[in-house]
């Protein structure tokens, strides 16, 4: 009894450590230790009624590990096979450690008995335990939200096999010192799950940092993109306060000379000249909105790019902000891609409302990217494997920096395209549905 209660407090241990729970502790606390009581119930009944031989060392360990499996199915948010492979475990850990502990233990010099050599099988159970549950731990819960998976499968058939071997079940294939053999290859199959379980998380730990180092060199590459905007309109800024400044020493040089009556008609041509800078203009009623446009029509003009523009909103199923994003994603991709095109640079970006959508539009000047294709002699194995079974990506998913209007397309059940406008033209259009 004391050795089936010890067997399931370490299962319960393994269980709350290692897998990942749905409810509060004490919940979790409470219906463990339900499950443990009758874990120990079972298990002493099946004991009872198997005393001896094969059944009685498989059984009652069995039943109750069964029962924390099946507990653990609604108590924790792993996959199955991450729970089953906990239950194998536990069995195979208290049928290795049977027939293992007494062959260490034979080994001492001086035969435990009396309180030490009941004490020492125990011990020995707890500590096997702890140093698996220490082992596995990093792993189990670095990918304790993956699902199913041949891993997994692999790992519960080795289990398996410690059980099988721990049973003496293939003792035939072994010709002579079966209990050193045994002990053997069970502890090969173990150093295998340790090392399989360990490989895998530290290649999982090498692939995030990765795809970290990846998405920061997106992000940094974005931010560089918004600080190049944002200098074209500080320069264009800078300019206008010359323009202005300049105006101003003309006009008091024209008051000192005496010569007032040519003063309304240069500040007209002043205001005339204002009006033509692009982070002055009116491109619409929302101050946010018009500074984005204004930013990007200057980054246009710093690039020699012809810019216009017509933004209309009304009845827009799109907050400001959210309206601000889209502008700001299409109107710089469309500039980028215009600044990269050798020849007359234009960009002509529009926004309207119809019945049901409303539409951006942005006509500028490009060629649509070309995908060349190499001879097949100078393609990788990996590379003609990946054209041949990976899906090719559609025509929107080449489309970088326009992460957040996809995002609000998806949720409005809207359209992202990029075709051919003309002989030297591109059209990318953004439809959201009202």
């Amino acid at each position: 009894m004391t050795t089936l209660i010890v067997v399931f407090l370490c299962t319960a241990g393994l269980f709350l450590c290692l897998l990942e729970d749905r409810f509060r502790l004490w919940t979790t606390l409470a219906v463990l230790a339900v499950t443990t009581v009758l874990a120990v119930g079972v298990g002493a009944f099946l004991g009872s009624r198997f005393p001896e031989g094969l059944l009685g060392r498989l059984l009652p360990v069995t039943a109750g590990a069964l029962l924390y499996f099946l507990v653990s199915l609604f108590l924790f948010r792993n996959n199955f096979l991450q729970k089953l492979f906990l239950a194998l475990l536990a069995v195979a850990d208290h049928l290795f450690l049977s027939f293992a502990l007494p062959l260490m233990l034979g080994v001492l010099p001086t035969s435990p008995a009396g309180g030490l050599g009941g004490f020492l099988p125990l011990a020995g159970e707890v500590l096997f335990t702890l140093f698996l549950g220490l082992c596995l731990y990093r792993p189990i819960t670095h990918f304790r939200d993956r699902g199913p998976s041949g891993f997994l499968v692999g790992m519960c058939l080795l289990t398996v096999a410690v059980i099988v071997v721990s049973l003496s079940l293939v003792d035939f294939l072994f010709r002579t010192n079966l209990p050193a053999v045994r002990l053997g290859v069970c502890a090969l199959f173990y150093c295998t799950i340790l090392f399989c379980f360990r490989s895998l998380y530290q290649a999982g730990r090498f692939r995030e940092r990765a795809t970290m180092r990846s998405a920061r060199e997106v992000i940094l590459q974005s931010e560089m993109d918004s600080v190049e905007e944002l200098f074209s309109a500080v320069r264009e800024v800078k300019s206008a306060e010359k323009a202005g400044e300049y105006a101003l020493d003309t006009i008091h040089v024209m008051v000192t000379d005496g010569l007032e009556e040519k003063i309304p008609s240069y500040i007209q041509m002043a205001k005339d000249n204002m009006v033509s800078s692009p982070i002055l203009g009116n491109y619409h009623e929302h101050p946010a909105l018009n500074a984005i446009i204004a930013s990007r029509a200057a980054f246009a003009k710093q690039n020699d790019i012809a810019f216009e523009c017509n933004v209309v909103t009304e009845g827009s199923p799109l907050t400001t902000g959210e309206l601000c994003l889209v502008c700001g994603e299409i109107l710089s991709r469309a500039c980028r891609d215009a600044a990269n095109f050798q020849g007359p640079r234009k960009v002509r970006f529009t926004v309207f409302p119809t019945q049901e959508l409303l539409r951006f539009e942005a006509v500028y000047s490009g060629l649509p990217p070309v995908r060349e294709r190499a001879p097949l002699s100078k393609v990788s194995a990996a590379e003609l494997f990946r054209t041949a079974f990976e899906e090719v990506p559609r025509a929107e998913d080449d489309l970088p920096g326009l992460d957040t209007t996809r995002d609000l397309i998806m949720k409005t059940s809207g359209s992202l395209s990029l075709s051919r406008s003309g002989e030297e033209e591109m059209l990318l259009q953004a439809s959201f549905r009202k």
